[in-house]
C-alpha cells in the first residue's frame, strides 16, 4: 500500500515539475501596428547643442487590439543626405539614451515600456515631409507585459505644421511597426 503511495506520490510531482517546466517557457507574441498622432517639441536639449528634444503621443491599433502611445526623443544633425521619396534632404539620428516610450494598450490598461535603441530622420526642405524609422527594445511593463523583453522596428512620415525657426514646432505622425514581444512566465 505504502508502494502505491510513493509511486503515485513521485508521478504527481513529476507531472507537477512537467506542467511547471512548460508554464515557465518564454511566449513569443508578433505584434504588427499602424500608428496616428502628433509631436511637438519638449524644452529639454541633453546635449545643449540648442536643438530641443521632441515629444510624440497618439493612437494605434494592431494585432493586440488598439491603444495610445507616448514617447520623448531627441535628435541630432547627422548631415545631407537623400530622403526615400528621392528629394536631398537633412539626415538626423537619435541622440543615444534620449528615446523612451510607452504603449498602453486599451483593452487591459497593461503598458509595454521601449528604449527607442537607434532612429532615423530624413528631414525633406521642399515637401517639408520627415521620413523616419526606428527600433525599440522592449525593457518590461505592466500586467501581462511585466518582465517583458523583445524588439520592434518602424517607419513612417511626420508632416511639419508649425515650425518658428526657434525650435518650437508641431508635426503630425503615421506610421507602421512590427516586431515580438517576449512575455516571461
Amino acid at each position: 500500500m505504502q508502494t502505491r503511495y510513493v509511486t503515485l506520490g513521485i508521478a504527481l510531482l513529476m507531472l507537477t515539475g512537467i506542467v511547471g517546466a512548460a508554464e515557465a517557457k518564454d511566449q513569443h507574441v508578433h505584434w504588427k501596428a499602424s500608428f496616428s498622432g502628433g509631436a511637438v517639441n519638449t524644452q529639454s536639449d541633453t546635449n545643449g547643442d540648442g536643438s530641443k528634444g521632441g515629444f510624440d503621443s497618439g493612437g494605434f491599433k494592431g494585432t493586440l487590439g488598439s491603444g495610445t502611445f507616448q514617447g520623448v526623443n531627441e535628435y541630432v544633425f547627422s548631415g545631407p543626405g537623400t530622403c526615400p521619396n528621392g528629394n536631398e534632404g537633412f539626415i538626423v539620428t537619435l541622440l543615444p539614451g534620449t528615446g523612451h516610450s510607452f504603449y498602453r494598450f486599451d483593452n487591459t490598461g497593461d503598458l509595454l515600456f521601449v528604449e527607442i535603441s537607434s532612429s532615423t530622420l530624413c528631414f525633406d526642405p521642399i515637401t517639408t515631409l520627415q521620413f523616419y524609422s526606428w527600433v525599440d527594445n522592449i525593457t518590461g511593463g505592466t500586467g501581462r507585459f511585466a518582465g517583458a523583453t523583445g524588439s520592434i522596428t518602424g517607419s513612417g512620415t511626420a508632416k511639419t505644421l508649425f515650425d518658428d525657426g526657434a525650435g518650437n514646432f508641431l508635426a503630425a505622425i503615421s506610421s507602421t511597426a512590427e516586431g515580438t514581444i517576449i512575455l516571461t512566465k
